[in-house]
Parts: C-alpha cells; sequence; structure tokens
C-alpha cells in the first residue's frame, strides 16, 4: 500500500485478483456508485482510475445544483442529491463545504420567459419551492445583478453550491475504502474480458482483476472503455469553463446562485469573488483518442476569451469592473448526449456492465442520486423505474454516426437553458 491524494490508501500494485465489482473512474459518479455499493454490504469492490483520485473533471466543476429540470426524472435526481448533500457529513464523516443560497435565474426574452414559467409549474408539481420574485427581491438576494432588460425572475431557495466541488468524489472516495474499498489509482484499464455473454475480469497495466459486475464511470474516457467490447456509448466530451475573480466588495457567500438562461452564463460567490462559467455558443467536443495516454485534464487547451465574450453579453444586467482581475481560470470535460440526458444502467447485451456517463455538464450535482440508484440496480439485479429514462437502448441506431450525434449534443450544450420542462407523469 501507499499513500495517494487526500490521504487515501491505495493499491500500488493491483496483480492478478478476485473481487465482485469493479468501478472504472474515481469521479463524481464512479465514488458515488463504489461508496454506495460498499454501503449496500459488498465487499469485494474495486475502484480503478487512470488518474489520482477526483483529479480530472469533478474538482474543475462550478458545483452549482439546479433542482428544476427539463425532464422530471432528472429534477427527481437533482432533489434526492440536495437531500444527500445535506445530509453528507453526517452519513459519511467527510467534510463537505456548502452554501445554500438558493438560485436565481433570469429571463430576458419571450421564450426564456416561457422556459422560466414552465419550470416553477414544474417545481411545484414536484413539491419543490420555486416562485417568481420582485427586482427588490432580487436586489437583496443577489446584489451584483440590476434589473435592466429582466423579464421574470425565479427563485428556488433549496438550491445550493459547493465550495470546492472536489471534495464530493474525494468524500465518497475515502468513505468507501474505510467501508472496504480498494483503490487502485494510476492504474489504466487496458480492456474488459467478457466470457459466454458477461463480464469475467478486467485488465489493466498492473495486473489483471477477476470480476463479474464492472460499471463503466470513466468520464471524458467512458467512450473509449466501452469500445473495449465492441460497445458504443453515445457520447461526446465537450470543453466547458469558467473563471474565478479575485474578492469584490459586497460579495457574500449566501447571495444566490444566478442564471442568466438566453446569454447561457451561470455565477455564484467563491471566496469573495465572483464564479462566472457558461455554455460556449461554438462548443468544442474532443475526441479522446487523439489526446496521448498520459493525457490529463489540467492539460486541457483553454480559451479565457470565451469567458471574456460571456461576459461582455451580460453587462446589462451584472455590476462588474471590467479590469477586474481574474485569479483562477479552469475547464474540464463532461461528456454529453444527444438529448441533454445521463446514460445510467445496465448493458443488456452484456451481463453485468454498467454505465454511469453523459454527465452533460451537471453531473457533479446529481452524483450523490446516481450512486445510490445506479448502485441499488446491481444490488438487487432489477431495473429501476426512477432510471428507465436514462438508459442506454433509448437511442437505437440513430446516433452511430458521429456526424449526427455531434450534431445533436452542440444542440443541447448550446441551448441548455433553453428547453421548456416536461411536466412530471408520476409521483
Amino acid at each position: 500500500m501507499q499513500a495517494g491524494r487526500g490521504g487515501l490508501s491505495i493499491w500500488k500494485k493491483p496483480a492478478t485478483r478476485d473481487t465482485e465489482v469493479v468501478v472504472i473512474g474515481s469521479g463524481a459518479f464512479g465514488s458515488s456508485t463504489a461508496y454506495h455499493l460498499a454501503a449496500l454490504g459488498h465487499k469485494g469492490v474495486a475502484l480503478v482510475d487512470a488518474h489520482e483520485i477526483a483529479s480530472q473533471t469533478s474538482p474543475r466543476a462550478a458545483g452549482l445544483t439546479k433542482q428544476v429540470r427539463s425532464h422530471p426524472d432528472m429534477s427527481r435526481l437533482a432533489m434526492l442529491s440536495v437531500q444527500k448533500i445535506l445530509r453528507f457529513t453526517e452519513e459519511l464523516g467527510e467534510p463537505l463545504t456548502y452554501v445554500q443560497s438558493g438560485s436565481v435565474n433570469i429571463a430576458r426574452g419571450d421564450d426564456d420567459e416561457a422556459v422560466i414559467r414552465g419550470e416553477i409549474t414544474a417545481g411545484k408539481a414536484l413539491g419543490l419551492e420555486t416562485y417568481e420574485i420582485s427586482f427588490d427581491e432580487m436586489s437583496l438576494l443577489a446584489p451584483l445583478i440590476r434589473p435592466a432588460g429582466i423579464r421574470i425572475i425565479a427563485y428556488t431557495p433549496s438550491d445550493l453550491y459547493l465550495e470546492e466541488p472536489g471534495q464530493l468524489p474525494l468524500g465518497y472516495a475515502r468513505a468507501a475504502q474505510k467501508q472496504g474499498v480498494s483503490l487502485l489509482l494510476n492504474t489504466r484499464v487496458t480492456g474488459i474480458r467478457v466470457q459466454d455473454g458477461r463480464v469475467a475480469a478486467v485488465a489493466t497495466d498492473k495486473g489483471e482483476i477477476h470480476a463479474r459486475i464492472v460499471v463503466d464511470a470513466a468520464g471524458a474516457w467512458a467512450r473509449l472503455v466501452a469500445e473495449q467490447v465492441r460497445l458504443r456509448v453515445p457520447i461526446l466530451p465537450v470543453r466547458h469553463q469558467l473563471y474565478i475573480t479575485d474578492p469584490i466588495p459586497g460579495i457574500e457567500p449566501d447571495h444566490a446562485i444566478c442564471r442568466i438562461y438566453d446569454a447561457g452564463v451561470y455565477m455564484r460567490p467563491h471566496q469573495g469573488g465572483l464564479l462566472l462559467g457558461g455554455y460556449e455558443r461554438d462548443p468544442q467536443f474532443h475526441d479522446m483518442h487523439k489526446f496521448p495516454p498520459g493525457f490529463e485534464i489540467r492539460d486541457l487547451p483553454l480559451d479565457l476569451s470565451v469567458l471574456q465574450r460571456l461576459t461582455q453579453s451580460v453587462r446589462a444586467q451584472v455590476l462588474l469592473d471590467d479590469q477586474l482581475p481574474v485569479r483562477e481560470h479552469r475547464g474540464g470535460l463532461p461528456t454529453m448526449t444527444a438529448d441533454g440526458l445521463p446514460i445510467i444502467g445496465p448493458v443488456p447485451a452484456i451481463e453485468g456492465l454498467f454505465v454511469a456517463s453523459g454527465c452533460c455538464v451537471g453531473g457533479l450535482s446529481i452524483s450523490p442520486a446516481v450512486g445510490q440508484m445506479l448502485a441499488e440496480v446491481v444490488h438487487t439485479g432489477k431495473p429501476s423505474p426512477a432510471l428507465e429514462a436514462f438508459s442506454l437502448t433509448r437511442f437505437g441506431r440513430e446516433y452511430e454516426a458521429d456526424a449526427a450525434l455531434h450534431e445533436a449534443c452542440a444542440r443541447q450544450y448550446t441551448g441548455w437553458y433553453s428547453s421548456l420542462p416536461q411536466m412530471p407523469g408520476r409521483g
């Protein structure tokens, strides 16, 4: 054994060993799944990652929750995840710094006003407190926002943000290890062996791991992992960026998360400054086949000018100094799907193989619920009605061509706040 990131103990060499479950990827989806499997009593679980724990896209996230989503089952995942975040330290004994500041969602045009009014209706139907507020009420919640050109403002008081998003997967990994999960980090998966139609083993650059269940939660690399068993997972990694400013007088941690829908821009406080990110108008998708084996997300080329243009697009609503220094500029590679929903659940063609991918930028905030629900499916061997909308099989052959997949993913990414929400159809 040797010490890993954050005081974790990791296996230096997996060698050839037997276990029950291998979870590939130690980001938010993977770490949460490994923890929840252990919490259900699974003794043979290994969490494998080609890098250090929680070191890739997860810690580069904005850490925002948004409980009202375009699909009711996504809203339910987000709502359950908020409850699990509130109980995180009590349940796991691990630190997690969050601020339940609520979120303010802003429309500047007719289409976005319709979306926000639809979200208010959908949220209430799900039992979530969310409602329209006045300009005066907004000024108390988000003092940097001014009312110029704003049509409607919605407020969801129970939304929250994670001060340091990397705490979430790191906490799950630590708690998983305390329950017996083996951490095999800096260990690259080179193959998945299938025998008689079911998973038999995972090959790594440090030896083979015999296992009857494998969860592909490899983030930007999930598609490459799936290709090792000739499985197509229709996802595309997309660059997503944000910046954090130096401290700004008057910014307080409990100021609300703000989103300006038509601009695709979001903001929240961060250590006295402002964290601002957004959805690029010309999204940069990446083919992971083209990166060298040693590539890490920290090596991803970033472009601050994209964020500067997004900032300019909301100048009429956001009071910011043009010369405000940027303290940190970071970006990750979340994975997009053609319909904006994640892929969570079993692979019908291969018994024992599961996928947890397609985070669609907001994956960290739903990962507590994703890990719990996927672990329950693995544990019981029965399908979950709550995950039916996220099945891999929903795509059929429609997106077998990368050109069609690229077009659909780009449409989802650039119009992230523009979809009218579906009304919940079940309790």
